[in-house]
């Protein structure tokens, strides 16, 4: 690939690149240089999708930029950042011009819809797998953390949970039934806005990449907390209440990954303020953090359900 790997560049990857506040250097040097206000602080975060594992094989080019960037402004959006800018890490089986153009312009939409830019990255020969790093900039100590969640806070999501896991299994079926469904798992939208508006609202947040129970864990270990999870209050959306009846939906929406919606704890008092903000996108209580180190998932009668299985597992 080395002989051809600069006209790659130039060709799929500087052409979309653009200028941006805070980049005093773009691709085509060693570094990207940037310069940041001295009143901000800056979030990064780095994920990476291998074909097989975070996409299906042969996926459309289009949904593998999607993925890419839903995943990875996904953390971003649980800090409580925005968005500034990103680099890419391809690595590719073989060069095919028109999977190349198809990316490249998927990726130009998406990073334009969330006014990021590319800085920079590179190219390898390979099992195709692309890792993608995210920089995006907080007020100075307005970064919104796994730690900080208190007992007695109420437990909230974003939109509905298990939708994404669905999509993928009538995507890969050749189903494609419900093009919600699939589009949750194809299309995934960081919720960046609600994010930045939870900044002063929030005592913990995560993000829903493997799964609800999965990652509330690792809210409450870092918060060194437990919480109880109401199954009845979990948000479903009417189209996975009809594709698996609504029992299975409700467990569904417990450990199926890929939904990338935020999780986050606020304070009783903060309830209104919350609501405020529900406004596109609906925001549900789902439960209450607890003193003991420990999750705990109800039915609406408060008898304890047992949990199979926590979410997705890297390893």
């Amino acid at each position: 690939m080395s002989s051809s790997e600069f006209e790659i560049i130039d060709r799929y990857f500087k052409v979309i690149s653009r200028s941006r506040e805070g980049v005093v250097l773009g691709p085509g040097d060693d570094c990207a240089v940037l310069s940041f206000p001295s009143d901000a602080e800056v979030c990064t975060s780095t994920d990476t999708l291998i074909e097989g594992v975070h996409f299906p094989e042969g996926a459309d080019a289009s949904l593998v930029a999607s993925r890419l960037v839903g995943a990875n402004l996904s953390d971003l959006a649980a800090m409580g950042a925005e968005p500034h800018s990103c680099l890419i890490a391809l690595t590719l089986a073989e060069v095919d011009a028109d999977w190349l153009g198809r990316f490249s312009s998927s990726l130009s939409e998406q990073l334009q819809s969330f006014d990021m830019v590319l800085i920079g990255g590179n190219l390898a020969r390979g099992q195709l797998s692309l890792s993608m790093t995210v920089i995006g900039t907080v007020p100075i100590g307005q970064s919104v953390q796994r730690q900080g969640a208190k007992v007695g806070d109420d437990i909230y999501v974003t939109g509905t949970l298990g939708d994404a896991a669905r999509g993928l299994k009538e995507l890969l079926a050749g189903e494609e039934t419900d093009d919600f469904l699939v589009c949750r798992y194809a299309e995934p939208t960081p919720r960046i806005e609600i994010g930045m508006k939870l900044r002063r609202l929030a005592s913990s947040m995560i993000d829903v990449s493997d799964g609800l129970l999965a990652d509330l864990c690792h809210l409450c270990e870092a918060s060194e907390v437990g919480a109880i999870v109401d199954l009845a209050d979990l948000p479903i959306s009417e189209n996975l209440a009809r594709a698996l009846g609504d029992s299975e939906a409700r467990r569904q929406a417990l450990n199926a990954g890929d939904d990338y919606e935020l999780c986050f704890t606020a304070s009783r008092g903060m309830g209104p303020a919350i609501s405020a903000i529900a406004k596109d996108v609906g925001i549900t209580r789902i439960g209450r953090i607890i003193t003991d180190c420990r999750l705990e998932v109800t039915d609406k009668d408060g008898l304890a359900v047992t949990i199979p299985d926590m979410g997705y597992k890297h390893f």
